[in-house]
């Protein structure tokens, strides 16, 4: 499962491009050299056979002239009525002349055996009945152990026909072949005239083998075997060897020729044969396997050699482009790593081909150009945020400052009094609030003071106390807000909200704290907001065009969006059963550690 699993997660490109070059490359290679040296073997193996077989048709024919003759003259004499007369007259004579009759058979056997006086080895007359003549050589065997051959028997019963005995060990006297080639006659010419039962002819195997030498070929050899599978001949002389390869040549079917490969004392052979049809042999020759495959073995090890250094060579080259390749993509992929974890630093070295090289030049500007946008988005966010606090506070102070002081002049030319002094006081302490440069935060306990300033001033300006309810936790006291967040709201509050009443005007503040979160709610009991002020404001929140005449509070919600985020701002709501609520939601500061230019 776990190799299934690794199986089908992605591989790396270099894993991919060396299966390929593997299965694409190496193998039919290697594939294509195994099949086209089995495909040569083959063919040297057809055609060695081919021409095998062309060497043994010219060796069937010569062997079957030679056989030919052979059977020429054991007929040629077998059927002369002077040599059947002359031996039948040899038997019948008595002691004193049988000298006569043997040279007048000799001399009559002289014109045959002087055409070929090599070949001929020795005839034999066996007598009806009993008695044996031979003619140049002795036989070793008696006579009787002869008459009760197997091939005696076979050879009277078909009379006037030449039988081939084919190889014989042993028979001869004065003779230095042990293995001679013997042919039978029983003659059936003039019967009852004449006292010859069979004639008996040997010759020599020479004739044979030296037609096998004719090829001489070092590692191969070639044999004669009769229809009995017993060697007649062979190029390189009978052995103690010969029985193995008469055990392994027994496999010869009775195919007029063919091939087949067998072992023989545990070497690999290829035997070729082909039959002499004459006499029903075979004529075969051996070839050592090994001598067969000898040039194919060399082929065989230059091929495989060749094609091991070329795929050896093949692959280091391989390696090196695939490496030269992969290699930058892989430092690429750690860089592009390094990058998504936030190091814009991670540049690279360009190397490789002239495609990484400019993908690593571009990777580099690419950085440089990201580094440089977020530098100057940063300056365009401060100096935006900059720029909108300035005209934010730049709305709020002038507003302000402008009714206080029409409030100051109306007081100094109506009534010429003391509160002139004590609303300037008072206004001093918010003008100090308002354009002090210590920072932009400050306690919730100093704005609430800054705020009771402002009351007194709201208060000499309409004529009338306005009642104010605190309810600020201790949580809330001494926790940090943004300058002047709360005085606008209170603004918004007596001139458009308690300008139509009378007595009992009343200001809700109360403050509460959360785990993050700080809200501050002013509820007033005044004329209320309709709705479409409500949405009018909504609309400004939005960066719509708003008519909403409090247009202070939207400023509010606008500060608050652009130093703590788009979750904290201002809502407001009717407040029931009359009046207006409006509500801060700011983040829990607890100490002094923001300054304008940083929090967001």
């Amino acid at each position: 499962m776990k190799l299934w699993n690794r199986l089908r997660s992605p591989w790396k490109i270099s894993t991919v491009l060396y299966v390929l070059l593997f299965v694409m490359v190496v193998m039919p290679v290697a594939s294509l050299s195994v099949l086209i040296l089995q495909i040569y073997k083959q063919d040297l193996l057809q055609q060695t056979t081919d021409q095998t077989l062309q060497t043994l048709r010219a060796l069937t024919y010569s062997a079957e002239q030679e056989i030919g003759r052979a059977v020429y003259i054991s007929a040629a004499i077998g059927v002369d009525p002077e040599v059947l007369r002359s031996a039948s007259m040899l038997k019948q004579a008595t002691a004193a002349d049988r000298q006569t009759y043997i040279t007048s058979l000799n001399k009559t056997l002289a014109r045959y055996s002087s055409s070929i006086p090599s070949y001929l080895l020795s005839i034999h007359f066996f007598f009806k009945d009993s008695g044996m003549y031979s003619y140049n050589r002795n036989l070793i065997p008696d006579e009787q152990s002869m008459r009760h051959s197997i091939w005696y028997h076979k050879t009277l019963e078909k009379q006037d026909e030449v039988q081939i005995q084919g190889l014989q060990k042993n028979v001869l006297y004065d003779t230095t072949d042990k293995y001679v080639i013997s042919t039978a006659f029983s003659p059936s010419f003039m019967q009852g005239l004449q006292d010859v039962e069979m004639i008996y002819f040997t010759f020599s195997r020479d004739r044979l083998e030296n037609i096998l030498r004719q090829y001489p070929y070092s590692p191969s050899s070639f044999m004669i075997l009769s229809d009995q599978t017993e060697i007649v001949a062979t190029s390189f002389g009978l052995s103690s060897e010969d029985a193995a390869k008469m055990a392994a040549l027994s496999n010869i079917s009775a195919s007029k020729e063919g091939q087949f490969i067998t072992t023989i004392d545990g070497q690999k052979m290829l035997i070729t044969f082909t039959s002499a049809e004459m006499v029903d042999w075979k004529i075969c020759q051996i070839v050592p396997y090994k001598e067969l495959t000898k040039n194919y073995n060399n082929i065989y090890k230059f091929v495989m050699i060749a094609t091991f250094l070329g795929t050896i060579l093949f692959l280091i080259i391989s390696f090196y482009l695939v490496r030269s390749l992969t290699k930058p993509l892989l430092q690429l992929v750690r860089k592009m790593s390094r990058v998504m974890e936030g190091n814009l630093n991670a540049k690279i070295e360009a190397s490789g081909s002239a495609e990484t090289v400019i993908l690593g030049h571009t990777f580099n500007y690419m950085l440089d150009q990201i580094q440089l946008l977020i530098i100057e988005r940063e300056k365009e966010e401060r100096e935006k945020r900059k720029a909108e606090f300035t005209a934010l506070q730049s709305q709020i102070n002038p507003h302000f400052l402008m009714n206080t002081l029409n409030a100051i002049k109306l007081m100094a030319l109506i009534n010429k009094v003391d509160n002139i002094r004590n609303m300037t006081v008072a206004l001093m302490r918010l003008l100090t609030s308002s354009f002090n440069r210590g920072g932009n935060l400050t306690q919730v306990s100093e704005e609430i003071e800054n705020l009771k300033s402002y009351f007194y001033i709201m208060e000499i300006r309409y004529g009338k106390k306005f009642e104010v309810i605190w309810e600020i936790e201790e949580q809330v006291s001494t926790a940090y807000m943004l300058k002047l967040l709360l005085q606008p709201i209170l603004e918004n509050c007596i001139i458009h909200g308690l300008s139509g009443t009378e007595t009992n005007s009343r200001i809700h503040i109360i403050g509460r704290a959360s785990e993050r979160n700080v809200s501050i709610v002013i509820a007033d009991n005044g004329s209320g907001v309709s709705e479409e002020q409500i949405l009018q404001f909504n609309a400004s929140k939005t960066g719509q065009e708003h008519t909403f005449t409090g247009m202070g509070i939207a400023n509010v919600h606008h500060r608050i969006n652009l130093h703590y985020g788009q979750e904290y701002g201002v809502t407001i709501e009717p407040n029931l059963p009359t009046g207006t609520k409006v509500t801060l939601l700011i983040p829990l500061i607890r100490q002094d550690e923001e300054n304008i230019k940083d929090h967001v």
